[in-house]
């Protein structure tokens, strides 16, 4: 083919990144060749870190018209940011000598350029320089016709420079995925991204951006024979005042191929015409070719062979010139397929690394967890068994009484024989319910030390690591407080609360466990509920009323939280639509504790029993009261009444 694809979109990709307007450039140039030559002047040249950002800029102006001067500014601002151990300084003049091989044509060395600013800038955390590595990336894989490594580098770049939010970035890399998708034979999702660079081109007001974009729509519809759209995209190019001569060679030409394909060959000839003057006023070796082509094949067909054949000669001349390029750059691909295989293996030795960060942290986290849930429960039997002696040593001394203390050793016997039904029930509890979920967690980490476990598995592991640590430590603090009443009976600190803030509180708490069974609590409420009650009480309450509906409710189940009042209660409703509580278990729900009332909840998860248990005394304790109503496999409602404040 005398018109290669690579051609032409290399040719757009060099526009939009390089592309400023030769007057403001020149200015701009001159003041800064200035501030150089002053600065070069002083002392302190190879110190002052300003420098480096001059010669930056420098490289940016240049590099859209003389590239060698662009990269020697660019290995200057190199060699000062070396110099001064400047990492800022670095990430510029990496960003720039990217710029600079690419422009060139030396790929490999944009490459490893950019590679290097990728590393530098993540170890710094600079997230310019990543964004802008991964954009000289995408670029040099477009321009090697490698579509689907660079938009999975454009898209990696989108989303930084969107985040930073850096419009005018985002739109060029809008308008580079355009051409990818346009190389692709994806014209859908080629217009998608063209019209998001439009959008931004007009509220920016990047004209360079618009004239380019347009440029390509009009390709995009001659590719697909609609010749007067794409006439329509191309005559705004020519027609605007801010044009550049780059951007109106190419609509001219493109204008050209609709008027030949149209039949209006005339027509043809003037806009080829046009285009070939100003490819060769800029050095534009693809649009001459397009240029020439045209001219040819037009005079052909008005029969005007003269002119066919003498332009056919120069565009033979042109594409042998073409011709040497094109294998130049088979050589850059071979060189470039070798710099992809490292760089992929960079970034798997990188995300290795994090991985195994991570993965440390969380299990650092973990036995922390495991050695305070340990030594309090370590503390708790101690505690519980001093206790026990005491008492022994108690019962010792009234036996050598028995005669005058009968009526208070019995009463001492029926304290006596209460905690250690509590003893009994605790073991029970910790024999049975908390054994299982430190199986599961034992089982579970002893899979994640084997190594076998692919990333999605252990992290499905660690989310069960905690689901299991969130059950016991609930349980056992159940267990705690249940203890305690049961030991040393419930003491209230009755003060005015609101009753709103504690539920909202607990309901933070518990939407982890609720998420992970896509559960939705809805809350409703329309101001402060006063009430007059313990406040540590009232948050047992709440968070056993919440936690046994997470637990009974299934999977994309809804829960239901609001408020009621009357007389002298403020009421809080917790209502569900989860299994539902049987009839048998009804009889039973405030009255016995301990395995006879517990169940599993239908994700399996344990229970000790004694959460309704201490609703109820609680309550009790607060001067309240509480009603229960429930359908077996339609949900439950339970309804705790506490004293207005």
């Amino acid at each position: 083919m005398l018109l290669n694809r690579l051609f032409f979109k290399s040719f757009f990709v060099f526009l939009l990144v390089f592309g400023w307007t030769f007057s403001f450039a020149q200015t701009k140039t001159a003041d800064l060749l200035s501030k150089l030559k002053a600065a070069q002047s002083q002392k302190n040249y190879r110190t002052d870190t300003a420098n480096v950002l001059i010669l930056a800029e420098l490289s940016d102006l240049y590099v859209y018209d003389n590239a060698d001067k662009a990269l020697s500014y660019a290995k200057q601002a190199m060699q000062l940011s070396e110099f001064q151990n400047n990492n800022l300084g670095r990430a510029r003049s990496l960003d720039r000598l990217g710029k600079a091989y690419y422009v060139l044509g030396d790929y490999r060395s944009s490459l490893n350029s950019a590679t290097s600013l990728m590393n530098i800038s993540t170890k710094m955390n600079y997230q310019p320089g990543v964004a802008s590595a991964y954009l000289v990336m995408g670029l040099v894989y477009l321009a090697q016709d490698n579509n689907a490594a660079s938009i999975t580098d454009l898209n990696k770049a989108l989303r930084l420079f969107i985040k930073q939010k850096n419009a005018s970035q985002t739109g060029k890399v809008y308008f580079d995925l355009g051409i990818c998708y346009d190389e692709s034979g994806e014209t859908a999702k080629a217009f998608y991204y063209l019209d998001k660079a439009i959008a931004i081109a007009n509220s920016t007001k990047d004209n360079t951006l618009l004239s380019m974009t347009f440029n390509r729509m009009g390709e995009i519809y001659f590719h697909t024979k609609n010749y007067n759209k794409a006439l329509d995209y191309y005559t705004k190019v020519v027609g605007s005042p801010f044009t550049n001569n780059w951007e109106r060679d190419f609509a001219w030409s493109g204008i050209a191929q609709c008027d030949f394909k149209l039949g209006a060959y005339n027509l043809a000839i003037t806009d080829a015409q046009k285009s070939y003057a100003l490819s060769k006023k800029v050095n534009s070796a693809f649009d001459g070719i397009r240029a020439l082509q045209i001219l040819s094949q037009s005079y052909a067909a008005v029969n005007d062979y003269r002119n066919a054949y003498y332009y056919q000669v120069q565009l033979k001349k042109s594409n042998d010139s073409v011709f040497n390029k094109e294998k130049e750059e088979e050589v850059n691909k071979l060189h470039l397929k070798q710099q992809q295989a490292d760089n992929k293996r960079l970034e798997n030795e990188i995300k290795n690394k994090e991985q195994s960060i991570a993965f440390s942290k969380r299990l650092l986290l973990f036995r922390n967890m495991i050695a305070v849930a340990t030594a309090i429960f370590v503390l708790f039997v101690i505690f519980n068994n001093r206790q026990k002696t005491a008492l022994n040593k108690t019962l010792q001394k009234q036996n050598e009484d028995i005669a005058l203390q009968k009526e208070e050793i019995l009463n001492q016997k029926e304290v006596l024989d209460q905690l250690n039904n509590t003893k009994d029930q605790l073991f029970s509890v910790i024999s049975h319910d908390l054994r299982s979920p430190f199986v599961a967690v034992l089982q579970s980490l002893d899979a994640i030390r084997s190594g076998d476990l692919s990333v999605n598995e252990r992290d499905f592991l660690l989310d069960n690591f905690y689901r299991q640590v969130s059950l016991v430590t609930a349980m056992v603090n159940n267990l705690l407080v249940w203890a305690n009443s049961q030991q040393s009976g419930i003491k209230s600190n009755m003060v005015d609360l609101d009753i709103t803030l504690v539920v909202n509180e607990i309901i933070s708490v518990s939407n982890f466990l609720a998420k992970h069974k896509n559960i939705t609590i809805n809350y409703r409420h329309d101001g402060e509920k006063l009430v007059h009650a313990d406040a540590d009480h009232v948050k047992i309450i709440v968070q056993n009323l919440i936690g046994n509906a997470i637990k009974f409710t299934p999977n994309d189940g809804t829960i239901t939280i609001f408020h009621t009042e009357d007389g002298d209660y403020s009421a809080i409703h917790v209502k569900d639509t989860g299994t539902g509580i049987t009839p048998e278990k009804m009889e039973k729900i405030f009255n016995v504790t301990g395995r006879e009332i517990s169940g599993y909840g239908t994700n399996n998860e344990a229970g000790a029993g004694i959460g309704l248990a201490l609703i109820k005394q609680f309550t009790d304790a607060n001067d309240g009261k509480i009603e229960v109503q429930s359908t077996v496999g339609e949900g439950s409602e339970f309804t705790v009444y506490l004293k207005k404040a």
